[in-house]
């Protein structure tokens, strides 16, 4: 079977391999969640900050890591890279399973989170070498949903376990990469013109400056110029500041429930059981959109990013004022579906942001550093505005989703406003 990628096709089991690699990379620290109270018990001695260090450290790690990934990915050892990420992400999930000591576990995070990172470009990285156009969008819809339905079915696994017999099992979901070493051949398959990269050093070096402006203008279909922006080492300045800063909300924005929610929902006589069922709903909602992309989008059109900001308001409008289970359950679907949209398009428009589609990697990289500075930044930001409006979120559970309600109100003006450009503007060829 062979799946059209928009410049010839390529075989289904190549497509699969490529899938495999969103399988693992969004679980880095969900295995510690379930058991983090059990800890206490397990090793009588050990420290809160020792605990949070198991959750904390491997979104830490991957930062570096992937970008160092996303340099090395403009080499012609992209498969080599990838290959050497999932050995160590599946190393530390076997080790994992053989520690016994809490530094041990600690330094086990710092290689999951190295193994991860250096996988992490690749999965999107590799959809933007070989697919291009609306086949492109459709397969960056397709690996959003599979991120999201992994996280959602390992999460239900791993509370499965009987951690009191073993408290080693939920690390059985560090060894979902093996499927990613299976397939790791048929990687080779890829079109040798779409993964091996040219020196571009050469084009680096055509630059007469560190920055320069560019001089030609270029203009797509849908009118969305380069024309005199600024670039810097390949990236186009304006375009990845502002593209970076509006991922960063999004990831900001639908962050706070899953953080504050365990919070709120007490509050209102809800168990932790139903945090952990709307939280997984959430990513169920952005599974099913992501599998459904390509007739949202040509629903929408190019009010595709308006309608997404509009199920962000309308989410954290019901989260401040219902207080029901069936409305939590409405408002994360919501959420889902206006995130799970959004996501992928974020991912499509990283690939523009460079002058070279051989620096796409590196720029979906960056995007992903994005990511997790926007989820560790979650309670710091939080909480720097309660301390400016001197209300303490402990006792004022509502106050992040009222701060988040209000910050999305002011990014849907903006989304109005700068429609027709380039980071909310929607291509036709998307939907076309």
């Amino acid at each position: 079977m062979q799946v059209q990628t928009g410049k010839g096709s390529i075989s289904a089991m190549v497509v699969i391999a490529i899938w495999s690699l969103s399988l693992a990379v969004d679980l880095p620290g969900l295995a510690v969640t379930p058991i983090e109270g059990s800890f206490r018990s397990i090793f009588p001695d050990v420290t809160d900050f020792k605990i949070q260090l198991l959750t904390v450290l491997p979104n830490l790690v991957i930062i570096p890591f992937v970008l160092l990934s996303g340099k090395l990915s403009m080499t012609k050892h992209k498969i080599a890279i990838i290959g050497l990420g999932i050995i160590m992400y599946l190393a530390a999930g076997i080790l994992y399973m053989l520690s016994s000591t809490m530094n041990e576990l600690i330094i086990l995070s710092c290689l999951l989170g190295a193994g991860c990172g250096l996988i992490l470009p690749f999965s999107t990285g590799l959809i933007a070498d070989v697919f291009v156009g609306k086949f492109r969008m459709k397969q960056m819809g397709i690996i959003s949903a599979i991120g999201n339905v992994a996280l959602v079915c390992a999460t239900f696994v791993v509370g499965w376990f009987n951690i009191k017999e073993n408290w080693h099992l939920p690390f059985l979901v560090y060894l979902i990469p093996a499927v990613s070493l299976v397939l790791l051949p048929f990687l080779k398959k890829i079109p040798q013109a779409d993964y091996d990269n040219p020196d571009v050093k050469a084009a680096d070096a055509a630059q007469a400056q560190k920055t320069v402006t560019a001089t030609v203008t270029t203009v797509d279909a849908d009118g969305f110029s380069t024309s005199g922006q600024a670039v810097e080492r390949g990236f186009y300045l304006g375009r990845t500041i502002w593209l970076l800063l509006a991922y960063f909300f999004f990831v900001f924005a639908t962050s706070i429930p899953a953080y504050y929610l365990p919070n709120l929902m007490p509050v209102y006589g809800m168990s932790s059981g139903e945090v952990s069922t709307v939280t997984s709903i959430f990513y169920l909602a952005m599974f099913v959109i992501g599998l459904m992309l390509t007739p949202v989008l040509r629903a929408f059109r190019k009010a595709s990013f308006i309608a997404c900001i509009a199920a962000l308001l309308i989410g954290f409008a019901m989260l401040v004022f219902t207080k029901s289970m069936v409305m939590f359950v409405i408002a994360m679907i919501i959420l889902g579906l206006g995130n799970g949209v959004a996501q992928p398009i974020f991912y499509d428009k990283a690939t523009e942001i460079v002058n070279s589609q051989k620096r796409a990697t590196l720029a979906l990289a960056w995007l992903q550093v994005a990511n997790y500075i926007a989820i560790s930044l979650v309670p710091v930001i939080t909480n720097f505005f309660g301390f400016i409006t001197h209300t303490d979120i402990n006792k004022v559970v509502i106050f992040p989703f009222w701060m988040i309600l209000i910050m999305t109100a002011i990014v849907a003006v903006f989304v109005v406003i700068r429609r027709n450009h380039f980071v909310f503007g929607v291509h036709k060829q998307y939907y076309e």
